[in-house]
This record gives structure tokens, sequence and C-alpha cells, in this order.
């Protein structure tokens, strides 16, 4: 969770006082540099504080020190919650992008694969050469084919010179630094978490995504995978994008394109069977699942406790040791630079964010400077939430009233924004409780939250999947969606004995 400053729009910049985030894992929605070829899904965020520099080794695609690439490189990896490091896996990615190098169009192009510590599922690349995934793809990749899928359409982005096509790359190199304002400037615009989210980073042409779909396919049959290994994982692609829709509460939704001006994702899938189909049946070329699950086997699955964890209405931050609960009906996602909420229709907002500050400067006074949405905070007191001091005041608007908190924890002072639209007595007490839930952890509650993790299990004769959930998953929200999910499964497939499988267990 937060890796900075939760404020809004406004410059936080590096001053004492304005709103950064320290290190931790609390994100925002905004979009990526239009350069990057986003071509699953999910959110990122402007991360406020550039990580130490990637040492590049060997003689892989390289990033001149202080060029546009290699500073969104840097902001790309912070926003992702950095590189999640795993022998297995990398030695798997990078013999599956050697392969597809040497029959690309530019086999002289090297290629580096990075893994990202994040849970949402997204994949892109930089026009030199860097492919990034992130650990909640990998997730739902089941062999080589199906990884060696998503490589190879982003390879074919880089060699299409997809990027290049569309406009200068000084234009093409801005991040989008608006935070959640999709939602508090439109909240009737619809879910924060999935639709108002994806900021601009819609950065291909839907003809160009077409075509690194066919290129995709075309290459990873030319290195010897299985062609319908890309059919397999748009399905999985499509199946995840339902189970989120109808975990928000939102429904099913037709709409499963990864993003808005994407084909929808039944497109894709009908146009990479057609390829993949030139190569022959389902079954022809490689498609290792057992390598694959392998190398997966023991990855962290969901939230990575040192970024903080969401737990329902709950939010959890055992490396800063803080707890707090948002109020009833409001949807929690954890994202690089705050924690965000949001009820049904988007009636009200949240955001926890934090900043180091001095400790001498008044929490009243670091209010009236951190004005929201250029609207001053005004009617401020000073008041004791479980032994912490903490600060609270109102920012009024024409259409929506925000609720600040400030709650000082050593050195840190953290940010609590409930927003609502026309602001009555009785949501801003809900709000002031949900202010006062906020506190700190103690050593057991630090040491009972633990990773979650992928892990294999064999299926025996008569096994179900309702069967391998009650035994393996029992306590994860929404266990049997995700078992289907995660093994590309649907309700009606049988499990086959001896078969190994994806649980999330610790």
């Amino acid at each position: 969770m937060m890796s900075s400053a939760i404020g809004h729009p406004h410059p936080y910049g590096s001053a004492p006082g304005r709103f950064r985030k320290p290190g931790l894992a609390i994100g925002c929605v905004t979009g990526l540099a239009l350069m990057l070829s986003a071509c699953i899904t999910d959110t990122i965020s402007v991360p406020p504080v550039e990580p130490q520099r990637v040492q590049i080794p060997g003689t892989g695609p390289r990033l001149e020190p202080g060029s546009q690439l290699e500073r969104e490189h840097r902001r790309l990896v912070a926003s992702f919650g950095g590189e999640y490091r795993s022998q297995k896996i990398q030695t798997q990615l990078n013999a599956i992008s050697e392969r597809l190098r040497l029959v690309s169009d530019r086999p002289s192009e090297q290629y580096r694969v990075i893994v990202l510590n994040s849970p949402s599922v997204n994949a892109f690349a930089l026009p030199n050469g860097y492919v990034y995934l992130t650990r909640g793809l990998l997730a739902l990749s089941n062999d080589t084919a199906e990884i060696a899928s998503v490589i190879a359409h982003e390879i074919a982005h880089v060699t299409a010179r997809h990027a290049m096509a569309r406009a200068e790359l000084e234009s093409r190199s801005v991040l989008v630094s608006r935070v959640m304002s999709e939602v508090l400037d439109n909240p009737g615009a619809g879910q924060l978490m999935r639709d108002q989210s994806r900021v601009a980073f819609a950065s291909f042409s839907r003809q160009q995504e077409i075509d690194a779909d066919e290129m995709g396919v075309r290459a990873i049959a030319k290195a010897g995978f299985e062609a319908h290994g890309a059919t397999r994982f748009l399905m999985a692609l499509d199946r995840s994008s339902r189970m989120r829709e109808e975990i928000a509460g939102g429904g099913k939704d037709d709409k499963t394109d990864i993003l808005a001006t994407h084909p929808q994702t039944p497109e894709r899938i009908a146009r990479a069977l057609a390829v993949a189909r030139e190569f022959g049946a389902p079954g022809i070329g490689e498609a290792d699942r057992g390598r694959w699950l392998q190398a997966v086997d023991g990855m962290t699955f969901g939230d990575d406790p040192t970024q903080g964890v969401v737990k329902g209405r709950q939010f959890f931050h055992p490396k800063l040791r803080f707890a707090m609960s948002a109020p009833e009906g409001f949807v929690l996602e954890n994202t690089a630079q705050a924690v965000l909420g949001v009820t049904a229709g988007a009636k009200e907002a949240f955001r926890l964010d934090s900043t180091r500050v001095d400790q001498g400067k008044s929490l009243a006074v670091l209010l009236a400077e951190n004005p929201i949405e250029s609207i001053g905070v005004t009617d401020i007191r000073e008041l004791q939430i479980n032994q912490l001091p903490a600060a609270t005041g109102l920012a009024k608007g024409p259409d929506w009233t925000f609720r600040v908190f400030l709650i000082r924890s050593g050195d840190i002072v953290y940010r609590m924004i409930f927003a609502a639209q026309g602001m009555n007595a009785v949501q801003d007490q809900r709000f002031l409780e949900a202010a006062q839930s906020f506190r700190r952890m103690t050593d057991d509650e630090v040491r009972d939250i633990q990773p979650q993790r992928i892990r294999l299990v064999t299926a025996r004769t008569g096994d179900r999947a309702e069967d391998l959930v009650a035994s393996h998953m029992a306590g994860i929200s929404q266990a049997l969606e995700r078992f289907y999910v995660i093994n590309g499964l649907g309700p009606e497939d049988i499990l086959q004995p001896g078969t190994a499988y994806k649980v999330i267990g610790q």
C-alpha cells in the first residue's frame, strides 16, 4: 500500500508538510506513459519517490542514464510495488523470451522480462525491449504456451514499432498525475476500482492490438509453442474480468475488454483462435503445464503484506503497524500511492495516504496548508484518536464536501479524506467513526498477517473443485471463483486425477 502522498492533483511537492508517501504502498489510480503497451488490465499509480537505479546486466536492452525511458522504467517499477524476484520464474521467462526473440521479425534486438510485485493483471512494454509482467498475470497463466503468448504479444508491439507510430516520444512519455479526479470530479461515472482507475492506459489502437495478437500467435507457433495457448490465456483473462466485476458488486458486464479502446476480449479470442487454427488443432506444440506450475509454486498471491493488506472493509499495514476500518458499504483497494474506497454508485469516496512531517508542525496548520480540490479546509479542530494526536476539518465544494483527518504517529502523518455529495450529519458521523478506528496494531496482529501464496495440489479420483477449495482455501473470499480463474477452468470442467492444480494458501 501507499507509496506516498495522498492528496489530490495538487503538486504536493517535496516541501516539508506536503503529503507525499513514505515508502508505503497506498496508491491511486492514474495512467502511465502513453508509450507503454498496456495490454492486460488494472490500475497503476504515480510513484512519489524514485527507487534506486536498476542495474542492467549483460548485453540486453539498455536504458541510457537520465533518458526518458530510464525515468519511465524507474517510475513504472515503483508504481507497481517494485520488482518481484524469483529465480525459478525468471529462468522460465528468460528462456521463453529468448526462443521468441530468435523467431521475431527483429532477432538482433534483445528483450528483458521484468516481473512486477503487483496483484493486478497487466502486461506492457517499453520501446527499448523491456517487457513487464505483473505477478497477478503470472498467476492466471497455466502453461508455457500461455505465458509465451503474452510475452510474444508485447514483443510484437516493440518489433512493429507501434509506440513510435503514434506520436513524438515526449508526448507519449508523460505520466498522468490526476489522482482520483475521475471519482471526485465525475462521481457518476462508475466503479472506482476498474472503470475509473484505468485512466489513459489505452495506448494502442484497436487494429494495433489485433495485429499484435495475431503476430504473437504466429510467433509462439514458430518458436515451437502451442498456438492455442494464446486463446486459452485470453479466455482466462475474460473470466478474471468477469469475476472482478461480480466481486465488486457490478454483476456481469459484457464489456470485458481490457481497456476502452482495445478490442473486447471475446473479439480477441475469436481472432486468436482463427490464427491458431492455421497451425493445427490444440495440442500441437509445447504447452508445458508442469514446468510452469512448478515455477509459480510459492509465488505471492494478492496483496503483499509489506505494502498493506485489505480484508473486506479493513486495512492492515503490518510494516507500519497500523489498522483502520472503512465505513459500511465501502469497497477498498490498496494501490501504490494510497488506499482508495468507494461506495455503490460512487456517491461516497475515501482516500488514505501519508507523509513524513516535522513533529514540531501543528496538524491544524498542516490541514490549513493543504486544500482539497483547491478548496480550503475550515472548521478545523484538534482531537485524540486512540491516544494519537489528530485534527479534522471540512472542505465544502459546490457539489462535494470533504471531511479530512490528519493523524500523527511518530514522524508520519496519515491523512484520511472522506468525500460525499451534499454531506449530511449522518454521513459525517459515519466518517468520524471510521477515522476513530485508526489504531496501532499489536505484535500478535503483525505476526498473524502472512502473504498468501500459490500452492500446488494434486487431484485424486473423484475430487471436485469444491473439495480442493474446502480443503486448501478456507477463509479465502470468493474461493471457488478464484480457483476456477487461476486454473483456467469453469464450473463445467471435471478435475483430472493425478493433475496438479493451483490453490491459494500460505
